[in-house]
């Protein structure tokens, strides 16, 4: 059954009892605009595009994008039967002896590699435990506990929000953000980018303006004098800023990412395993260009990231999609190809949690109308596309 951003659009649409003419008047487009949409012979990629349709039909961004998507892999499987446990994690009474925090400590530095390697066998393994554990030690009084809880429910937030879970990983920035009150201007620094990135997700206009309140007053809070996790989260509440500041078109992206930079630079170590490096602020700076109206300017950015310094296959996927999404901005669909294929070499499951790059492929299978390159077919099947059926590539 063909199913696309566009097709879930006329669905509601037309639950809504409302006209192409109505919705592109909400919205501020022309009809024809709509109807090319429905149709499939125009992408909706754009963050703020999406938004905004799913405000104007009532309905959330997941619900467009089709998200929590069933599992076409050991990797996707792996988080999808994960889900269940993680909500136990938060909500279950404790049952056993409590582990111990050296067995917490090591399974949480396991499960922070894990994210940035994309290892999802040993995120779905880890976290469910961990979460627990960290509840539990919390709540005992451990004077470690409330940090570690911090850590725990900061990781799960970031690794299954991609995949859809927004609901879920909503709850686990406001586990994070209310324990982080407990502590230092790190954990409740650390605790608001996971507020902000799930406030981002959620696909609300408020939700956007509220993911940028947060971050920026965070880092204001936060200051950039101190160590190497406060350089971090001060660097990474910047990076979350610019982005958010690109999905609204308000503000200056670009200050955020200077402020972002200057602290990369005097970081020496990664404490938080977040991989905040001038690497990686030249891959945000990818991604807030698509976001901010000027796609045709990613590739340009993503030749000026030094790829021998990106540590982690999370990140180089990032680069790779983003830089994919610029290049069909401009026309270039070979060069989009290219790099969403880089991408799957990267992390295949990171690569398919994207809407957006799931819109451009099956586009660019529509367009070319059973007479795409073999490149185009290999990615389509890569994908879960049916590279033969214009009708069915979504």
């Amino acid at each position: 059954m063909a199913d696309y951003i566009g097709l879930r659009i006329a669905r509601w649409r037309d639950a809504n009892g409302m006209t192409q003419q109505q919705l592109a008047d909400r919205i501020g487009v022309t009809d024809a605009y709509i109807s090319m949409i429905e149709r499939g012979r125009r992408p909706v990629t754009k963050r703020s595009t999406l938004i905004a349709l799913a405000s104007a039909l009532g309905v959330g961004v997941t619900d467009l994008t089709g998200q929590p998507t069933a599992p076409r892999s050991g990797d996707e499987l792996a988080i999808y039967s994960a889900v269940p446990q993680l909500r136990g994690a938060l909500d279950d009474d404790f049952d056993g002896a409590p582990v111990g925090l050296d067995v917490l400590s090591g399974a949480l530095d396991e499960a922070m590699r894990a994210r940035m390697a994309c290892d999802y066998p040993v995120l779905a393994r880890t976290l469910p435990g961990l979460v627990k554990g960290a509840r539990q030690l919390a709540d005992s009084g451990d004077a470690a506990g409330p940090a570690l809880l911090v850590r725990a429910a900061l990781t799960t937030a970031l690794v299954i929000k991609p995949f859809g879970w927004v609901d879920l990983a909503a709850r686990y920035a406001e586990r994070a953000e209310l324990t982080a009150r407990l502590l230092g201007p790190v954990e409740q620094a650390a605790a608001a980018f996971g507020a902000a990135q799930v406030a981002l997700a959620s696909g609300t206009p408020g939700g956007r303006r509220r993911s940028l309140r947060t971050v920026v007053r965070a880092a204001e809070q936060l200051g950039d004098d101190g160590d190497d996790a406060l350089l971090t989260w001060y660097g990474m509440l910047h990076l979350h800023a610019a982005l958010s500041a690109a999905a609204l078109g308000t503000g200056d992206p670009d200050l955020h990412l200077a402020e972002a930079e200057g602290a990369a630079r005097r970081t020496g170590s990664d404490p938080w395993r977040m991989e905040f490096t001038e690497a990686n602020v030249g891959i945000w700076r990818v991604g807030v260009a698509v976001e901010n109206g000027a796609p045709d300017k990613a590739p340009q950015y993503a030749r000026l990231v030094d790829r021998s310094k990106i540590q982690t296959a999370n990140r180089r996927t990032r680069l790779h999609i983003d830089a994919g999404r610029g290049w069909y901005a401009v026309g270039d669909t070979d060069q989009a190809i290219r790099c969403f294929l880089e991408a799957d070499k990267a992390n295949p499951a990171e690569l398919r949690s994207r809407p957006s790059v799931r819109e451009l492929v099956g586009q660019m299978v529509r367009d070319a109308r059973r007479n795409g390159s073999e490149p185009l077919r290999d990615l389509a099947v890569r994908m879960g596309l049916d590279p033969l059926d214009v009708d069915h590539a979504t």
